[in-house]
């Protein structure tokens, strides 16, 4: 997905988070500082028309897809969505080592933040978590999510998209399920992913 052309919002986007990368800067201040320029694509409108023929990659409380529209081939961070069908729950779940910028496009959710408070590494098991707060989004709000932070998504009458920058592709890092019932955690390869052209 390196060689696909993008849409020219697209790759303006691409091209600052390359030339931000490029500066050196450690992740702790490089990602947090992307969620600017992601704030402006966000609400262009030649990216929102696009989202029109985008299928759903999660319904109900089923396994997540992302679709993958660029990886980049120096840098290694990617560009996905995740399109959830109204009505859709996620796992209890951390996004491994990667940090994560989760920009609502379409739509509106509902985010469940936890937290270990049994001093466990990510996959020990079993690990008690409690939750540490929640709160509402819609269009526009960007999620920064740094490595190893539980937490949980859903939906409610309307289709939700998520417009997601990775700093590594899923699939090449190891994430965790969480059960805070049982303390089970299950290690998994994070969503899958499906090529798909944004341009």
């Amino acid at each position: 997905m390196t060689d696909q052309p993008l849409l020219p919002p697209v790759q303006k986007f691409v091209d600052t988070v390359r030339s931000l990368c490029d500066e050196g800067r450690e992740d702790e201040t490089l990602w947090p500082e992307v969620a600017e320029p992601l704030r402006d694509l966000l609400a262009d409108p030649e990216l929102q028309a696009h989202t029109k023929n985008w299928p759903d990659t999660k319904q109900g409380d089923g396994a997540p897809g992302n679709l993958l529209f660029y990886e980049d081939p120096d840098y290694g961070f990617v560009l996905n969505a995740l399109v959830k069908a109204p009505h859709s729950t996620t796992n209890i779940h951390d996004h491994g080592q990667s940090w994560t910028l989760y920009g609502v496009l379409e739509g509106g959710e509902h985010i469940e933040r936890y937290v270990r408070t049994d001093g466990g590494a990510p996959g020990d098991e079993p690990a008690t978590i409690e939750k540490e707060g929640d709160f509402d989004v819609t269009p526009g709000y960007i999620d920064v999510v740094p490595p190893w932070q539980i937490h949980q998504e859903k939906n409610g009458d309307d289709r939700t998209i998520g417009f997601i920058v990775r700093s590594q592709r899923s699939g090449t890092f190891v994430q965790y399920r969480f059960d805070p019932s049982t303390g089970d955690v299950a290690s998994y390869n994070g969503p899958r992913q499906i090529p798909f052209e944004l341009a």
